[in-house]
């Protein structure tokens, strides 16, 4: 729960399984495992309890976002050795190609209306955060301070939270979709990282170490009232939030 409370166990690989994604509805949880070897994408159906792969492509197969109607993916692939972005169904077909650069593009976000996705690219030399409009293909980059700007998430109040490096430090920002309104939330010892929103936008929940290891943390929309709800033995990072 979003308190800390009533944790339940939902991967048994036997191996690293990380960066779990809700489906909107609550009923799927993408993931990525080491199980088959690389790092391959698969979804466990919540009700059955069943485990498919989704994409085992040769190379990267990370990063996976939802899209609002919960039909169709996102994800990195580096088939052809470069990592771009690439829409797939919930069968695991490739439907298109996002992005088409030689640069690294990952970690894909999108709006609350499924028109416009948020990612990161390396095409200017360092990870910046691009929105492209998926109608018509154009790309606007929305960050210019900071020489590391990762991890973008877009909040169902029109808000994108990201991880910027500051100070030597990772801190965690807001802006609006047009890389105006910026914020920065976060501001203390240690790393803060992963952000995600809750589904009505109030709350982020993010990993920090400002405690020695990863644990997570919850804070309001501005960054205000920064509590922490998970502290386990070892790191807790990469959390994602279902209704």
């Amino acid at each position: 729960d979003y308190d800390g409370r009533n944790l339940k166990r939902v991967t048994w690989d036997r191996s690293i399984a990380l960066l779990p994604r809700w489906s909107p509805d609550g009923k799927r949880l993408l993931y990525n495992s080491y199980r088959d070897g690389g790092p391959m994408l698969f979804m466990r159906d919540m009700v059955s309890g069943k485990v498919r792969r989704l994409s085992g492509r040769k190379g990267l197969n990370i990063g996976a976002a939802w899209l609002p109607d919960g039909k169709r993916l996102a994800l990195t692939l580096s088939r052809r050795g470069n990592p771009d972005i690439f829409l797939i169904d919930l069968n695991g077909k490739i439907l298109d190609r996002l992005t088409k650069h030689w640069a690294i593009d990952v970690s894909p976000t999108f709006s609350p209306d499924g028109k416009k996705m948020a990612f990161v690219s390396s095409r200017s030399g360092s990870p910046q955060i691009y929105v492209r409009n998926l109608s018509d293909g154009r790309e606007e980059r929305l960050t210019f301070e900071g020489g590391y700007n990762t991890s973008p998430a877009w909040s169902s109040r029109n808000r994108i939270a990201f991880v910027s490096m500051d100070g030597g430090r990772f801190e965690i920002y807001a802006m609006d979709p047009d890389g105006t309104g910026l914020r920065k939330l976060t501001d203390g010892t240690g790393n803060n990282e992963d952000p995600c929103w809750s589904p009505d936008g109030r709350y982020i929940v993010f990993s920090s170490n400002r405690e020695g290891s990863y644990h997570l943390y919850l804070m309001n929309a501005n960054g205000q009232n920064q509590r922490k709800i998970v502290s386990l033995k070892g790191d807790q990072t990469a959390p994602s939030w279902v209704r």
